[in-house]
């Protein structure tokens, strides 16, 4: 079996070997002693390596908080800390598994394991916490629903903050309600404790640092004003236009619904050829932001059978 290593262990081997490699090309030949020294070290080093892929470099997030639970940089109350991380893991689980479509309006997360952070340190500069996203199921170096999930959260967190209602929609319809909502709870849980926060990923950072920021959007991420629901329709397919995701359905009960296809529906010319003026079964995403206009996904499709 090829031995297991983390790559924080790979990263010191390889620059073990790169260091002694360095000093072994600089000692000078009547350093005996100390060249069977370095030249065994190369040597176990090496052995260590040998057989090893190179392990995937970390997915970290670093989440920051200030405000009235922290301490300057010395401490956190724990409490606030527990609730506070709880609620940010289970909103990148829940975002993820709605992101591979398992996920259902209510019920236990499925595969819990896919999208569960672990906390690996604190954060420096501030107080907080470093989380590690689990690698990718089959290709390590492919692609990551954890990863999705994390910048799609920021997305909403950074739509909430600075930009209108119907951008807001749409970054809203990129995730699933359950992970929405859970979101909204982390806004609730530090407006009511006086916290601020900052999310970095990679070369994204969130920063929420005073009370007025998280007024904002602890606000427009209430579900009271957020009506975030899904519908089965039955009805004609009018149109499917691959080019811009669009689609137009006409209910046989009601008035006619456009909106974009949701990227779960991948071959949309495919989709276009199948259903366009054929009696379908439909399921409808809807999402309306304060009253405004609702916005409407088209999630399924599924032919009605003939009368």
């Amino acid at each position: 079996m090829t031995p297991q290593m983390t790559y924080k262990e790979y990263m010191w081997y390889r620059s073990e070997i790169y260091t002694l490699e360095r000093l072994l090309g600089r000692l000078a030949e009547d350093h005996v002693i100390m060249r069977i020294g370095y030249e065994d070290r190369l040597q176990r080093a090496r052995q260590r390596l040998e057989g090893v892929a190179p392990p995937p470099r970390p997915r970290k997030i670093e989440i920051s908080f200030t405000g009235e639970p922290v301490q300057s940089y010395y401490g956190i109350d724990a409490n606030f800390a527990a609730e506070s991380v709880a609620i940010i893991s289970d909103a990148i689980r829940l975002a993820t598994a709605g992101a591979t479509g398992e996920l259902k309006p209510t019920g236990d997360i499925p595969r819990k394991t896919l999208g569960q952070p672990i906390i690996t340190g604190v954060t420096l500069g501030s107080f907080g916490f470093e989380m590690e996203l689990p690698i990718p199921e089959g290709d390590p170096h492919g692609f990551s629903y954890p990863e999705q999930a994390v910048q799609r959260i920021q997305t909403l967190l950074t739509t909430a903050h600075e930009a209108n209602d119907e951008q807001l929609s749409n970054a809203a319809m990129a995730i699933h309600p359950r992970a929405v909502n859970k979101t909204a709870g982390l806004l609730d849980l530090m407006r009511k404790r006086g916290a601020q926060l900052v999310i970095q990923y990679q070369d994204n950072k969130v920063e929420l640092t005073n009370s007025d920021d998280i007024e904002r959007v602890a606000e427009r991420l209430n579900p009271a004003n957020i009506e975030d629901r899904t519908t089965h329709v039955t009805g004609t397919m009018i149109g499917v236009i691959p080019t811009t995701r669009q689609f137009e359905l006409a209910p046989f009960d009601g008035p006619s619904i456009q909106g974009r296809i949701s990227t779960d529906i991948q071959d949309l010319y495919q989709t276009a050829r199948e259903f366009t003026n054929r009696r379908v079964s439909a399921t409808i995403r809807t999402i309306r932001i304060r009253r405004r206009a609702p916005r409407h996904t088209l999630v399924e499709v599924f032919h009605l059978p003939t009368a």
